[in-house]
């Protein structure tokens, strides 16, 4: 069994001249994944299963370029415009040693987990895990049942012995 995760770099999305290339519609640390990125794969509904297996296919990515805000990569899976268009709309996937070594943490792992300031106040329970550009925000439900987000970025929060702790100073009493 595998060891390694499978990090989201981005959504495949417009088509891009005649010879594969699709523009990439980056997930939260998409750009820094896809350069770190050892091995790839595209994943999604219209990839083909047999019963039980993931929807998953091994790629590689033969070149990057375009943008930081607005990437194109060329997939070996797709070689004409055609083959491309049949790609949009799914999830590219990187691995690799590099990307394992990143420090992160697992949606389900903060679900559920007790909130308290660095001081040890209790301030509520992570409730979801909300996607954005920039990063990820943690929704949290207060006691009085009220909802805050917090950005998920080191300087605000960490994870220590199960407990979510919110930096001095970023929450005001």
């Amino acid at each position: 069994m595998s060891t390694t995760g499978r990090w989201a770099c981005g959504i495949l999305g417009k088509a891009h001249g005649l010879h594969g290339q699709l523009y990439l519609n980056l997930a939260p640390a998409g750009l820094q994944r896809l350069s770190l990125g050892t091995q790839f794969y595209v994943a999604g509904k219209d990839v083909p299963a047999s019963e039980g297996a993931e929807r998953i296919i091994p790629c590689a990515v033969t070149r990057m370029g375009g943008t930081d805000q607005r990437p194109l990569v060329r997939l070996d899976l797709a070689q004409s415009r055609e083959e491309a268009i049949a790609l949009q709309g799914m999830e590219l996937l990187a691995s690799g040693t590099e990307l394992d070594a990143l420090p992160h943490y697992r949606v389900g792992d903060l679900l559920g987990l007790p909130v308290e300031t660095a001081a040890g106040r209790h301030l509520g329970e992570v409730s979801d895990v909300l996607e954005s550009p920039a990063h990820e925000i943690l929704q949290m439900r207060a006691p009085d049942g009220s909802s805050l987000l917090l950005p998920l970025v080191d300087e605000v929060v960490t994870v220590e012995d199960g407990i979510l702790r919110v930096v001095d100073g970023f929450l005001e009493d």
